[in-house]
């Protein structure tokens, strides 16, 4: 998915640009036009991408939704902070804010329990909120919400998603502006432990502690010459590479013949993925270089 200049000039509006300028200057980049233009195309990206991801987990976009309203939804701010909001239940909804500043790699997060909406959820005015420790978000951008009639635990799984991937994937487009290019990597074992500590309310230890475990019983198993299951991933077991009979080759960096020796069966792990990562990946956008064929 990508914005055609007519779109981008219907969405940079007067005050989009001046919030972009507010932004520049307190970025830490370097003062002038092309920081200004990197900001701009960070800003579009993020946009792009809470579009693409919330119409790929079927979430609809609508222009205004009421206090009422029992289903959950995601709210995506001028300032490029994320709001998630549950499902209406009998003890109100649980809550979630991600600020993603540009020069951290984890999003300062701010959770609550029972939470209600403070009126209709709207773009271009702040959310507000009541039993929450956040009584307002910034200006809306955009919002979305599940279908009408679709299940309470498959709006929290689709909730739950959008959520992990969009504040991870604007992680990585703020160090785009902030790191050079080869040193980027925010999937990293420290900024997942960081991440699931707070999202889920728990120590970077215990994290660490729970994340190795799993890990752990996950090679076990897979040793064990069982077939793992990774949720939805998919699969992780044990596949044989047959045995390889001494052969005659070249040498790739001299071309010279040389002799390949005879190889044993041998096992090798192999991972099957699930027919739904399959759809999602071939759902995403495909970076070309302009110098490729």
């Amino acid at each position: 998915m990508r914005y055609s200049e007519e779109e981008v000039k219907a969405i940079l509006t007067e005050r989009v640009e001046r919030h972009l300028r507010s932004v520049t200057e307190s970025s830490g980049l370097p003062p002038g036009g092309e920081s200004l233009r990197r900001i701009r195309e960070n800003w579009l990206e993020k946009r792009m991408m809470f579009e693409e991801q919330t119409r790929l987990l079927g979430m609809v976009i609508p222009e205004r939704l009421d206090s009422e309203d029992p289903r959950g939804i995601i709210l995506l701010t001028y300032s490029g902070s994320l709001v998630a909001i549950g499902t209406l239940g009998d003890r109100g909804r649980w809550f979630e804010y991600a600020s993603i500043k540009l020069r951290n790699d984890v999003p300062n997060l701010v959770k609550a329990q029972g939470v209600l909406l403070g009126g209709p959820v709207h773009a271009d005015a702040p959310a507000r909120f009541t039993h929450c420790p956040i009584e307002q978000s910034s200006d809306v951008l955009l919002l979305a919400t599940c279908p009408e009639g679709l299940s309470h635990a498959e709006q929290e799984k689709r909730l739950r998603e959008a959520t992990i991937f969009l504040t991870n994937g604007f992680v990585k487009l703020n160090r785009t502006l902030t790191l050079p290019e080869d040193t980027i990597g925010h999937f990293t074992m420290k900024s997942m432990v960081q991440y699931l500590a707070a999202k889920d309310d728990i120590s970077q230890s215990l994290a660490h502690q729970v994340l190795d475990d799993y890990l752990t019983m996950v090679e076990a198993g897979l040793l064990l010459g069982e077939r793992v299951p990774l949720g939805a991933i998919g699969r992780l077991h044990l596949g044989i590479r047959p045995a390889q009979k001494a052969r005659i080759g070249r040498n790739p960096a001299t071309g010279a013949e040389m002799t390949i020796p005879a190889k044993p069966m041998t096992p090798v792990p192999r991972i099957s993925f699930s027919s739904r990562l399959k759809e999602r990946a071939a759902s995403m956008p495909v970076e070309v270089d302009a110098d490729e064929d």
